[in-house]
């Protein structure tokens, strides 16, 4: 079984949508809610560059790597499960498109959309990027190899990004840092739940349909599980903790 078109396009079609996002985010005010101060205090624009920072990672995953090689990370997934390279490697193709076109296609800029009203929801994605980072960082000791595809963006732009929000957004007088807990416990749950579908299907206990589906669900319910988050005790975690004098 070959790559479709689209298998081999998506990441391209992210990445310019990523540029267009860009050319937003730092030449005009349309994706921000105070255009005085600072851009890297605004919680919206933040909840934008999310969104573009996960499509460029997905370009240097899925379209173009470090090393020259292109549509990478699939046969790194499996080089690092033991698994043999594409076409041989069992994980289907859709399983790539499923986990990566619900997140960062649809709830990612969702909860951008969402982030005005819905300061938890906004920051949805950092829950992802942050987590996935560290996934990164540890398939150099998993694997031994010095570079995997995302490794880079996962340096220079996830980390940073999720290093920043933390500082500005959560502690005194901003959000709580049980918000900013659930945040990364929910990440870590995320990619639980991408991982255990998969090697559920690679032992045949779950069809691949099963396994699609169940991505699609786990890009939703980050979605639902940060919207109930708000709504939990009155919005206990989204209201700012003030200090105590």
């Amino acid at each position: 079984m070959t790559w479709s078109w689209f298998d081999i396009a998506f990441p391209w079609i992210g990445g310019g949508a990523a540029v267009v996002l860009l050319v937003l985010l730092f030449g005009t005010n349309l994706l921000r809610s105070d255009s005085i101060s600072s851009r890297w205090r605004d919680p919206v624009w933040l909840s934008w560059i999310a969104t573009a920072a996960y499509l460029l990672h997905n370009v240097e995953e899925y379209g173009l790597d470090l090393l020259g090689n292109s549509h990478a990370f699939p046969n790194a997934l499996c080089a690092a499960l033991n698994l043999p390279p594409f076409p041989d490697c069992p994980i289907p193709h859709a399983f790539f498109l499923a986990v990566n076109i619900p997140l960062f296609w649809v709830i990612g800029p969702l909860a951008a959309l969402l982030s005005p009203r819905h300061r938890l929801v906004g920051f949805a994605l950092y829950s992802v990027i942050s987590i996935n980072a560290l996934a990164h960082i540890a398939a150099v000791f998993w694997t031994g190899q010095p570079y995997n595809p995302g490794l880079f963006t996962a340096l220079l732009l996830f980390l940073p990004l999720t290093v920043w929000v933390g500082y500005a957004f959560f502690g005194k007088d901003r959000l709580s840092y049980k918000a900013l807990a659930l945040l990364l416990a929910w990440g870590m749950l995320l990619h639980v739940f991408l991982a255990g579908p998969m090697f559920m299907f690679i032992k045949g206990l779950i069809s691949a349909t099963v396994l699609i589906w169940s991505q699609i669900i786990n890009g939703g319910l980050l979605l639902v599980v940060m919207w109930l988050a708000e709504q939990w005790r009155g919005g206990a975690l989204a209201r700012p903790v003030r200090a105590i004098v």
